[in-house]
């Protein structure tokens, strides 16, 4: 059974998630219990809680019937039939994904968040699950490089996104204005209040499909984007890595990447020349009971 709901607002979220994080810091094995294992907690449960985009295609949006359908939501699909669970899709955003995590409202996020450093240090990542330009969706006529898009030129991504810090690798005094889901920056785009949005070259193309007046310009940086989980809890995110390594070795990880992106992918999982040693299509270990049902 598949199920979703939209939490908006989580920014108060974030100090309860600081707490909870230092709290496990200074929890020692010989003294409490060990915090059970979102793996376990999920088939318990019998259900997995994701984090999907809803604002953000092809990762993750809305469609006709009001369902969330992208390549998060079928590899959160995939994530909960390997497991043999339902699946609850819970919308994230730029600015909540990390606080819907840390405090427990969802059990990972498959959205297109950054594999940054600095998120590092609050949350743990999967393997990359996909490499992705990001570039300036404009309007026609506007110039055709980053350089071009200086002060008094405006641009905009959303709140939480590492596309700001990255734009001002290249324009260090850049103009950018904030918003919360990417359609109200399209919005903005196309009535002129800004000049370009700061996004994944792949999410561009789908809003050049329903604004063929938008164009893209060339690609800056090239992101690497994981599924995010909580830290310190090795055995989900084993889980999670060992699953998507056996969908590339079975070929399924490719057509879903080629199905919601238009073209097969142009980088391998977990090194540019091989999967994790062991690991093989329909590995046994990935579908035993300690990983599957």
């Amino acid at each position: 059974m598949i199920k979703y709901r939209s939490l908006m607002t989580f920014a108060s979220a974030a100090g309860v998630a600081v707490m909870c994080l230092l709290g496990l810091a200074g929890t020692s094995p010989g003294y409490a219990h060990e915090p059970k294992s979102t793996l376990d907690v999920v088939r318990e449960r019998g259900k997995l809680i994701a984090g999907v985009r809803f604002d953000y295609p092809p990762y993750g949006t809305i469609d006709k019937a009001g369902k969330p359908v992208g390549y998060g939501i079928d590899i959160a699909k995939a994530m909960a039939e390997k497991l043999g669970v339902d699946i609850e899709f819970v919308q994230s955003t730029s600015k909540t994904r990390i606080p819907l995590l840390t405090t427990g409202k969802i059990d990972a996020e498959f959205g297109v968040t950054s594999t940054s450093a600095s998120r590092d240090e609050v949350v743990d990542f999967s393997i990359t699950y996909m490499w992705d330009p990001i570039a300036i969706l404009t309007r026609k006529g506007m110039p055709t490089k980053p350089e071009g898009y200086a002060p008094p030129k405006v641009v905009g991504t959303t709140q939480g996104s590492i596309n700001t810090e990255l734009f001002k690798e290249i324009v260090p005094n850049a103009n950018v204005k904030l918003y919360q889901e990417y359609p109200d920056l399209v919005v903005a785009l196309l009535k002129k209040k800004i000049d370009g949005v700061l996004i994944t070259s792949s999410s561009a193309v789908s809003f050049i499909k329903k604004h063929p007046e938008l164009v893209i310009t060339a690609e800056y940086f090239f992101d690497a984007v994981g599924i995010m989980t909580r830290e310190n809890d090795s055995n989900w995110l084993d889980f999670i890595n060992f699953t998507l390594q056996e969908m590339w070795a079975d070929g399924k990880l490719q057509k879903v990447v080629e199905e919601h992106f238009g073209v097969a992918p142009k980088w391998h999982l977990w090194s540019p020349y091989r999967l994790q040693p062991k690991i093989g299509p329909g590995q046994k270990r990935i579908g035993d009971r300690k990983f599957g049902t």
